[in-house]
């Protein structure tokens, strides 16, 4: 499941990070649940100012709903992380990337975690970067190993929780 899952994942236009947990403090393990949002009907937006609304014209409600995909990624191995709220997230210079995970070789995270961790003085692993870029929060790990991604359909149920 999870190539595919990892598939699914990369063609995702919204995402929200709904679940963020740690492993133990012996485990280097950290899981993080995304959820997928649908853009609803565009509807009007009303400031109550009839210049500014016809400026504005129609907006699309993201939401998590019945039938979103929930994905969870789980990460082995990490040597460093860090959640930024996305509206403070500083955006790079670069072109949007075409997936909102991804794995960045010269993220600017990953070389501050190399020059600012002892980790390579006494590993021999590769270090990776990935990132997923939410809409409420963004996710970025250093590790060791790519991550594993699983998938599933959300239900009403899921959505009561």
């Amino acid at each position: 499941m999870t190539a595919e899952a990892l598939r699914q994942l990369e063609k995702v236009q919204n995402l929200y990070m709904s679940d963020f947990r740690m492993g133990r403090s012996n485990e280097r393990r950290l899981t993080a649940v995304f959820d997928e949002g649908v853009a609803g009907e565009p509807e009007q937006l009303l400031t109550g100012n009839s210049v500014i609304d016809g400026l504005l014209g129609g907006a699309n409600v993201i939401e998590v709903r019945p039938g979103s995909r929930r994905f969870t990624l789980r990460f082995d191995e990490y040597v460093s992380f860090k959640i930024t709220e996305e509206i403070f997230s500083r955006h790079e210079d670069t072109p949007a990337p075409a997936s909102l995970f991804r794995e960045n070789p010269s993220a600017v995270f990953l070389r501050h975690v190399k020059e600012w961790t002892i980790y390579e003085d006494y590993h021999e692993d590769r270090l990776h970067h990935y990132c997923v870029a939410a809409l409420n929060h963004v996710l970025e790990v250093v590790t060791t190993v790519p991550p594993t991604v699983q998938m599933r359909i959300l239900t009403e149920d899921d959505l009561r929780e």
